[in-house]
Protein backbone atom coordinates (compact mmCIF):
# COMPACT_ATOMS: atom_id res chain seq x y z
CA UNK A 1 0.00 0.00 0.00
CA UNK A 2 1.35 3.37 -1.00
CA UNK A 3 1.53 6.26 1.34
CA UNK A 4 -0.78 9.24 1.14
CA UNK A 5 2.11 11.57 0.39
CA UNK A 6 3.16 9.42 -2.60
CA UNK A 7 -0.37 9.53 -4.06
CA UNK A 8 -0.57 13.27 -3.47
CA UNK A 9 2.79 13.88 -5.18
CA UNK A 10 1.72 11.74 -8.19
CA UNK A 11 -1.55 13.69 -8.48
CA UNK A 12 0.28 17.04 -8.34
CA UNK A 13 2.81 15.85 -10.93
CA UNK A 14 -0.01 14.69 -13.19
CA UNK A 15 -1.83 18.03 -12.84
CA UNK A 16 1.38 19.90 -13.66
CA UNK A 17 1.78 17.82 -16.82
CA UNK A 18 -1.80 18.12 -18.08
CA UNK A 19 -2.52 21.79 -17.35
CA UNK A 20 -0.04 23.15 -19.92
CA UNK A 21 -1.15 20.56 -22.48
CA UNK A 22 -4.80 21.52 -22.07
CA UNK A 23 -3.91 25.21 -22.27
CA UNK A 24 -1.96 24.63 -25.50
CA UNK A 25 -4.88 22.75 -27.06
CA UNK A 26 -7.27 25.55 -26.12
CA UNK A 27 -4.97 28.22 -27.57
CA UNK A 28 -4.51 26.21 -30.77
CA UNK A 29 -8.29 25.87 -31.17
CA UNK A 30 -8.81 29.63 -30.77
CA UNK A 31 -6.03 30.45 -33.24
CA UNK A 32 -7.34 27.91 -35.78
CA UNK A 33 -10.80 29.46 -35.57
CA UNK A 34 -9.38 32.95 -36.04
CA UNK A 35 -7.27 31.93 -39.02
CA UNK A 36 -10.29 30.48 -40.83
CA UNK A 37 -11.83 33.92 -41.06
CA UNK A 38 -10.23 36.54 -43.23
CA UNK A 39 -12.38 39.27 -41.71
CA UNK A 40 -14.50 39.75 -44.81
CA UNK A 41 -18.19 39.27 -44.37
CA UNK A 42 -20.42 37.24 -46.64
CA UNK A 43 -24.08 38.06 -47.06
CA UNK A 44 -26.87 36.88 -49.29
CA UNK A 45 -27.50 39.00 -52.36
CA UNK A 46 -30.88 37.31 -52.54
CA UNK A 47 -32.86 34.12 -52.90
CA UNK A 48 -35.08 33.25 -55.84
CA UNK A 49 -37.17 30.27 -56.81
CA UNK A 50 -36.45 28.11 -59.84
CA UNK A 51 -39.29 25.62 -59.99
CA UNK A 52 -38.98 23.52 -56.82
CA UNK A 53 -35.47 24.86 -56.06
CA UNK A 54 -34.30 27.70 -53.82
CA UNK A 55 -31.35 29.53 -55.34
CA UNK A 56 -29.38 31.76 -52.95
CA UNK A 57 -26.53 34.00 -54.08
CA UNK A 58 -23.85 35.37 -51.73
CA UNK A 59 -20.79 37.51 -52.39
CA UNK A 60 -17.52 37.64 -50.55
CA UNK A 61 -16.93 40.35 -49.49
CA UNK A 62 -20.35 41.82 -49.00
CA UNK A 63 -21.09 44.21 -50.55
CA UNK A 64 -18.82 43.29 -53.46
CA UNK A 65 -16.07 45.72 -54.36
CA UNK A 66 -14.92 46.95 -57.76
CA UNK A 67 -13.09 44.16 -59.56
CA UNK A 68 -12.90 40.46 -58.69
CA UNK A 69 -15.18 39.06 -55.97
CA UNK A 70 -16.16 35.54 -55.00
CA UNK A 71 -19.74 34.57 -55.80
CA UNK A 72 -21.35 31.61 -54.06
CA UNK A 73 -24.54 30.07 -55.45
CA UNK A 74 -26.42 27.66 -53.18
CA UNK A 75 -29.13 25.44 -54.66
CA UNK A 76 -31.49 23.52 -52.40
CA UNK A 77 -34.39 21.31 -53.37
CA UNK A 78 -37.28 19.73 -51.54
CA UNK A 79 -36.70 19.41 -47.77
CA UNK A 80 -33.58 21.63 -48.16
CA UNK A 81 -31.67 18.82 -49.88
CA UNK A 82 -28.61 20.07 -51.81
CA UNK A 83 -28.76 20.05 -55.60
CA UNK A 84 -25.22 19.16 -56.65
CA UNK A 85 -25.73 18.05 -60.26
CA UNK A 86 -26.64 21.38 -61.84
CA UNK A 87 -24.58 23.38 -64.31
CA UNK A 88 -24.17 26.92 -62.96
CA UNK A 89 -22.69 29.69 -65.09
CA UNK A 90 -22.35 33.38 -64.22
CA UNK A 91 -21.83 36.76 -65.84
CA UNK A 92 -22.21 40.40 -64.83
CA UNK A 93 -23.00 41.91 -68.23
CA UNK A 94 -25.20 40.80 -71.11
CA UNK A 95 -22.25 41.04 -73.50
CA UNK A 96 -19.82 39.10 -71.28
CA UNK A 97 -19.21 35.37 -71.80
CA UNK A 98 -20.72 32.90 -69.33
CA UNK A 99 -18.20 31.47 -66.86
CA UNK A 100 -18.85 28.17 -65.12
CA UNK A 101 -18.98 27.98 -61.33
CA UNK A 102 -17.33 25.02 -59.65
CA UNK A 103 -19.46 22.68 -57.50
CA UNK A 104 -18.02 22.42 -54.01
CA UNK A 105 -18.22 18.86 -52.68
CA UNK A 106 -21.75 17.60 -53.44
CA UNK A 107 -23.35 20.06 -51.01
CA UNK A 108 -25.21 22.23 -53.53
CA UNK A 109 -22.66 25.05 -53.30
CA UNK A 110 -21.10 26.50 -56.46
CA UNK A 111 -18.25 29.06 -56.39
CA UNK A 112 -16.60 31.40 -58.85
CA UNK A 113 -14.71 34.70 -58.89
CA UNK A 114 -16.35 37.27 -61.14
CA UNK A 115 -15.49 40.85 -62.09
CA UNK A 116 -18.16 43.39 -61.13
CA UNK A 117 -16.43 46.28 -62.91
CA UNK A 118 -16.67 49.91 -61.79
CA UNK A 119 -20.41 50.66 -61.70
CA UNK A 120 -22.18 51.44 -58.42
CA UNK A 121 -25.15 49.30 -59.32
CA UNK A 122 -24.79 46.06 -61.20
CA UNK A 123 -26.45 42.77 -61.76
CA UNK A 124 -25.40 39.18 -61.60
CA UNK A 125 -26.89 36.81 -64.14
CA UNK A 126 -27.01 33.20 -62.97
CA UNK A 127 -27.74 30.58 -65.62
CA UNK A 128 -28.88 27.24 -64.20
CA UNK A 129 -29.25 23.96 -66.04
CA UNK A 130 -30.30 20.61 -64.64
CA UNK A 131 -31.22 17.90 -67.11
CA UNK A 132 -33.46 19.45 -69.75
CA UNK A 133 -34.45 22.36 -67.48
CA UNK A 134 -32.68 25.69 -68.00
CA UNK A 135 -33.23 29.23 -66.74
CA UNK A 136 -31.48 32.55 -66.11
CA UNK A 137 -32.02 34.41 -62.84
CA UNK A 138 -31.05 38.05 -62.38
CA UNK A 139 -29.82 39.36 -59.03
CA UNK A 140 -29.31 43.11 -58.50
CA UNK A 141 -26.01 43.92 -56.78
CA UNK A 142 -24.85 47.13 -55.08
CA UNK A 143 -21.10 47.51 -55.62
CA UNK A 144 -18.82 49.29 -53.17
CA UNK A 145 -16.59 51.73 -55.06
CA UNK A 146 -13.57 53.81 -54.18
CA UNK A 147 -11.66 51.46 -51.89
Amino acid sequence: MRSTSYRRSRRVACERTWRPAIALVAIAAVLAGASCSNGEEAAAVGTQQWGPYDVTVETRPSPPREGQNEVVVIIAGEHHRPIYDALVTLRTQESAPWIQAIEDGHVGVYRRAVNFGHAREGKLLVQLQRGDEKTVLEFPVAIETGR
